[in-house]
């Protein structure tokens, strides 16, 4: 089976081909028998099912899952239910503790009853298709594979989203003087562009989260065809559908960044009884949970019981000075995410897509959404608890409620609607952006301002605050682009450009010029490195020596500050600008022996244990190098190899039949026999390609199959 080579021209070309098939063939899954499914893989593995129902497509999309990466979806559910300790020792501990006390397993198998029978019918079905794939290939189901039930779906779901608002409140109790457990960061991106900004007169969006490569956010590629349910995108492991990407009529995209939805609340406790606290003047007893957490020890399993404390406020996290801290989320009760997320990949229109919103299942989040009418629209989405005046919702509340003489008390005064969030429809600027920023830079003289939200701050939950180094860049790009392409898109999305590296080169030069009427006397090395940056055009693509030159000059400050410094700092002197340059060439000269090194020689992508490529971008804020581009990095030998970052890059053109392109950074197998291990970052994402979906185009898909698959249920 042919394997096409994806350029830029490729690209360009199928651009072209829009209205190709507008009678698109994907019909052909109609004759089909209910309960008969097919798995068509591309060029690079990718499953593209055919089914007539969405509960036969369900069972395809577990099968291939199972097929591509079994043992991470199976660790998925036991790090979901808090078992993993059980299976993977002691260093779970905490982690599962964590999970139990948010019941996660318990109120997903409790609540299930009430998910809408169509997912109930889709969440079986998929757990069906896992078995299937465990039944033929028992030798790739690890001695550890916990049983499955479906209710494992829902957990899954809270789990994955928990991080947000266990994160917001962790900060309140932060605050307060009191460490949490810690939560990782996690940023993306995301672009949308009006049909007045692209060369197709449709719109264009950049769906571009940055998460880890390894783990439960290393996200799983799919394209679904079941009735009325057409979808491109990325699925959590364990779960059947995508929540990032696009369907017929629609693109999704979220970034980190959203109101703030949970709390911290500093419950009085009674002296005499350490689980009582006082509410509306009285004495309440603690609610308490008992739990056995499996721990395998040196060969044997080992079961720890523990006694989980709650007030109505929610779980005790902490405690100090005779007062307890318990963490209010309101999400603590819900399990209708995979609901709401199958209702907006079916929605229609803008109308239809904030109807789906309304059901407030998804974390804290920018949500983007562009439709092929045309529409581009953001909304700064949450759960969000009403919060009465006067209460700080940044640090731990008083939880005592009300009492004669008492203040009226900081309890939640129900939820508020979506029309309430921070949002606009259609901005005259013609594009919105969130890398992780202010609203108030969604977009140039962006009109949400933190001050409109002053009743109510924790909506906006954000100052008027200038973006970061990455946002800054693609705010530039975004307010000069016109007539965007497909190929520009794709550079936004890769783009390694460094934002105010010009004002750096000038100011090097200026220190350069010094040095004719001074006393420095620079070395051959440091002259080199001066032109080298001089000449950059301040990209760090994998290929430019000037690049890594100027990671090189600002890594050699001896200045936390000046090493991190986007913007030149004033009091930065000739001295230390020459200083850094032979430094530069020092360090380049004893590592390479050369100080003409291009930048992919160092910063590299490939699987743990495989071959690297060199790649352009990063996030390098230890050196003022972040690009919109976000790859992270970790040592491994002499190179830097990224961990994360880019997760499932997807740029999504809303023309009536729309056209998208899409990218994971490693590949979508975890057979290292597969060639489908690690094929995407070495022959996409390392040369900052991507690869078209062939969305709703069967007759272009069927020139780039290498397997097909027929499933019966």
């Amino acid at each position: 089976m042919q394997t096409i080579r994806l350029t830029r021209t490729i690209v360009t070309t199928f651009g072209s081909l829009a209205i190709l098939a507008v009678g698109l063939t994907v019909s052909a899954q109609a004759s089909r028998r209910a309960g008969q499914a097919e798995i068509i893989r591309d060029s690079y593995g990718v499953p593209h099912i055919f089914a007539p129902t969405i509960e036969d497509a369900a069972f395809a999309i577990g099968y291939a899952q199972a097929e591509d990466r079994l043992e991470e979806l199976l660790r998925n559910y036991r790090k979901a239910e808090g078992t993993m300790a059980e299976a993977f020792g002691p260093e779970w501990y905490r982690h599962d503790y964590r999970q139990r006390l948010w019941r996660h397993a318990e109120i997903s198998r409790e609540r299930y009853a009430t998910i809408s029978p169509r997912m109930r019918g889709a969440m079986e079905a998929y757990q069906a298709g896992i078995k299937r794939f465990m039944t033929e290939h028992p030798e790739k189901v690890p001695s550890w594979a916990p049983a499955l039930h479906p209710a494992q779906v829902l957990a899954l779901g809270r789990y994955i989203i928990w991080g947000w608002p266990e994160g917001e409140a962790g900060a309140d109790l932060r605050r307060g003087g009191i460490n949490p457990d810690p939560v990782n960061y996690r940023g993306s991106n995301q672009m949308l562009l009006a049909p007045a900004k692209t060369a197709m007169k449709a719109p264009i969006a950049v769906i571009d989260p940055h998460l880890g490569w390894y783990g439960e956010f290393r996200f799983y590629e799919v394209r679904i065809y079941a009735g009325d349910y057409k979808v491109s995108g990325v699925s959590i492991l364990g779960i059947p559908f995508p929540s990032l990407g696009h369907s017929r009529w629609a693109s999704i995209a979220m970034t980190t960044g959203g109101p703030d939805t949970s709390d911290i609340f500093e419950e009085e406790i009674d002296p005499a009884n350490p689980r009582r606290y006082r509410f509306n003047g009285e004495w309440r007893e603690m609610s308490i949970r008992r739990e056995k957490i499996v721990v395998q020890r040196n060969q044997q399993l080992v079961p720890t019981e523990v006694e989980l404390e709650y007030t109505h406020h929610g779980p005790v996290v902490a405690r100090r000075d005779g007062k307890a801290y318990t963490m209010a989320i309101p999400y603590l009760n819900e399990v209708g995410l995979i609901d709401q997320v199958y209702q907006m990949f079916t929605s229609r229109n803008l109308r239809e897509m904030k109807r789906a919103l309304g059901g407030l299942q998804l974390m804290s989040q920018n949500i983007m959404i562009g439709t092929i009418d045309g529409d581009i629209y953001y909304l700064r989405n949450g759960r969000v608890p009403i919060r009465p005046r006067g209460c700080d919702t940044t640090r731990p509340m008083p939880g005592a409620g009300t009492s004669a003489g008492a203040s009226k008390g900081c309890e939640w005064q129900g939820i508020h609607r979506l029309d309430e969030l921070v949002q606009i429809t259609n901005p005259p600027q013609g594009y919105m952006q969130n890398n992780n920023c202010s609203p108030a830079f969604l977009m140039k003289d962006s009109p949400l301002r933190a001050e409109k939200y002053a009743s109510h701050p924790y909506l906006f939950n954000d100052g008027n605050t200038p973006p970061h180094q990455r946002a800054a860049m693609t705010l530039d790009q975004l307010h000069t682009a016109t007539g965007v392409s497909v190929d520009e898109a794709i550079d936004l999305a890769y783009s390694p450009q460094v934002w105010k590296a010009e004002d750096w080169q000038a100011r090097i030069g200026q220190a350069w010029k010094s040095t004719s009427s001074s006393q420095m006397r620079p070395s051959a090395d440091a002259q080199a490195i001066y032109e080298q940056i001089r000449g950059w055009n301040r990209r760090s693509d994998p290929d430019s020596t000037g690049a890594l030159a100027f990671f090189a000059f600002k890594s050699a400050f001896e200045s936390p500050a000046q090493r991190q410094a986007v913007e030149v700092p004033q009091s930065l002197t000739d001295v230390q600008v020459i200083k850094a340059l032979e430094g530069a060439g020092a360090w380049l000269r004893s590592r390479y022996n050369s100080v003409n090194v291009p930048f992919g020689r160092l910063f590299r992508v490939g699987r743990e244990g495989g071959a690297t490529y060199p790649v352009g971008g990063g996030t390098l804020t230890n050196v003022g190098m972040a690009t919109p581009r976000a790859i992270s990095f970790g040592e491994r030998g002499a190179e830097m190899v990224g961990l994360g970052g880019q997760t499932s890059t997807q740029v999504v053109v809303l023309s009536k039949i729309p056209e998208s392109y899409t990218i994971i950074p490693l590949g979508m197998s975890d057979d290292r026999g597969s060639k489908h291990w690690d094929d995407q970052a070495a022959r996409l994402f390392s040369r900052s390609y991507m690869k078209p979906t062939w969305f709703m185009r069967r007759a272009q898909l069927l020139k780039h199959v290498t397997r097909r698959t027929k499933l019966s249920r």
